[in-house]
């Protein structure tokens, strides 16, 4: 791959040059990438790319809105990296980027968002989370060794975490809540390795301590993890089969159609064949007239065929009779 030729990328990572802001349900988001199938070897490619490290972040405004920074391993590259965003939010927060309200809202449906960064360089990173986020500071990070997560796996922990708990409660399950389960639950599922870069301060409003993740929320979302992965799993070898059938099918017609071409050609070849066979025996034919004319004209026109047989006779009898 040239190092100006920028990555393939896949509709919900981007590993390409270009910066896009999509958001999406993590519940949307998981079953986009259960149903990609690439009609290039018919496999699921996000089952490929395999997560590199979560950055948890805190902003620094009021009301200390956090969220999460995901890296992704291209396929055939692993110096190529997508990004992701996932955090937690209320739709009536939704334009102030802010995971917590007033305490009027202690129960709302929560948003919890996958946001396609793309543009995977540091500063392109930090351009998007500066345009949503304003500022923020990293608190934490998690680094995998061997058992790396796949984007596959991933969305549909993601996806458990929000169905752990759907609604937004701005003393239990706001976006503190949110991080701290998706980030404990990748630790111990995937034996994650974590590293503070400062005071930790998750989960905290300023000095006071706002949530306290229970230890049952992790454990219910580990335990329904091997059943959830199973279920996308069997649609993935589904959707497998499905595609290889129509795959197969079209490259049925297209070879029944090839091969048609083909008897057409040949056929075509065989007349043109013939054809040609055919101007060569009537050459043959006409030269074989034209060699017996000629033989004919010949014949005729001999000197043993004039009036002059006995010339040759007169004459020798002339020298005997001088003799």
């Amino acid at each position: 791959m040239s190092e100006l030729e920028p990555p393939e990328s896949l509709p919900y990572l981007n590993f390409g040059r270009r910066l896009t802001f999509q958001s999406i349900p993590v519940d949307l988001y998981k079953d986009h990438l259960v149903r990609y199938i690439s009609d290039r070897d018919g496999e699921n490619t996000y089952m490929k790319c395999l997560l590199l490290r979560v950055e948890h972040y805190k902003c620094s405004q009021t009301v200390k809105h956090e969220f999460l920074v995901l890296y992704f391993t291209h396929w055939n590259s692993s110096s190529d990296t997508a990004v992701i965003c996932a955090d937690r939010s209320v739709e009536a927060a939704a334009a102030e980027s802010s995971g917590l309200l007033t305490p009027s809202s202690s129960e709302n449906v929560a948003q919890d968002l996958v946001t396609v960064i793309g543009g995977a360089m540091a500063t392109d990173t930090t351009q998007y989370l500066r345009f949503k986020f304003k500022s923020f500071k990293r608190i934490s990070s998690l680094s995998f060794s061997s058992d790396h997560p796949t984007a596959l796996q991933v969305s549909i922990l993601l996806d458990l975490v929000n169905k752990q708990d759907a609604n937004y409660h701005i003393f239990r399950a706001q976006c503190y809540w949110f991080c701290d389960v998706v980030c404990r639950s990748l630790e111990r599922l995937f034996q994650g390795v974590e590293e503070l870069h400062g005071p930790d301060t998750r989960g905290h409003l300023g000095p006071i301590p706002v949530v306290r993740t229970s230890e049952g929320d992790v454990d219910d979302v580990c335990k329904g993890y091997p059943i959830a992965l199973q279920k996308a799993m069997e649609q993935v070898n589904q959707l497998q089969i499905q595609r290889a059938a129509i795959r197969a099918h079209i490259w049925e017609e297209g070879g029944a159609s090839a091969q048609l071409k083909i008897n057409e050609q040949q056929r075509q070849i065989a007349e043109r064949d013939r054809q040609l066979e055919e101007i060569r025996a009537e050459q043959q034919r006409q030269n074989a007239e034209r060699d017996r004319q000629i033989e004919e004209v010949h014949i005729f026109s001999s000197p043993c065929r004039s009036g002059n047989k006995s010339a040759p006779s007169s004459s020798v009898n002339f020298r005997r009779d001088a003799s």
